[in-house]
């Protein structure tokens, strides 16, 4: 009888170590979701308050509203993004040819 404790013991505690890790890891887990999906609801609200910024600029910039409602069902479909690299080229050039004027 004395043989099983001294063997059970040592069982307990290792199994006991790693319920422990388990249950430390799911709560880690757990926040790290919620974080992830409050970053999501913050990026959600952030997109939809710039598309309502574009359409009341498009708006603006129109001077009649209807003509960018008539234009398409999405005005965001006809926005094109520049490429960096191509806008760091533009850049380089532009302060190139400045320098080459002031020499």
């Amino acid at each position: 009888m004395s043989a099983w404790i001294w063997v059970l013991i040592p069982l307990v505690a290792i199994i006991g170590g790693y319920i422990i890790d388990y249950q430390k890891n799911k709560l880690k887990w757990q926040n790290q979701t919620n974080s992830n999906e409050a970053e999501l609801e913050d990026m959600k609200l952030q997109v939809e308050q710039m598309k309502t910024r574009i359409e009341n600029l498009e708006a603006i910039a129109a001077g009649d509203p209807g003509e960018f409602s008539a234009a398409g069902a999405d005005p965001l479909d006809q926005i094109e993004i520049d490429d960096r690299q191509t806008q760091k080229e533009k850049n380089k050039t532009k302060v190139e040819t400045i320098a080459n004027k002031q020499r």
